[in-house]
């Protein structure tokens, strides 16, 4: 009986194994997703994010502004 116990409790560890093995190969690797950049200036936001403290400057203000308008469908750019 501790046997069949045992069999059930090791393929269910290989059921397993085999679905986190095979999830894995629908995501594209990371560096293509970074790699295209769209031409909305997400490029810049996105230097200005990473940046952090020194994007102060008025290109960061202004990317960041652009991206407020657009998403709020303000009229300010």
């Amino acid at each position: 009986m501790r046997w069949a116990i045992g069999l059930s409790l090791g393929a269910w560890i290989l059921v397993g194994a085999v679905v986190v093995a095979v999830r894995g190969r629908d995501e594209p690797p990371a560096a293509s997703r970074l790699a295209s950049v769209p031409a909305d200036g997400s490029g810049e936001l996105a230097r200005c994010r990473d940046s952090g403290e020194a994007a102060k400057d008025a290109a960061c203000r202004q990317a960041w502004a652009n991206a407020r308008a657009r998403f709020f469908g303000g009229g300010r750019s």
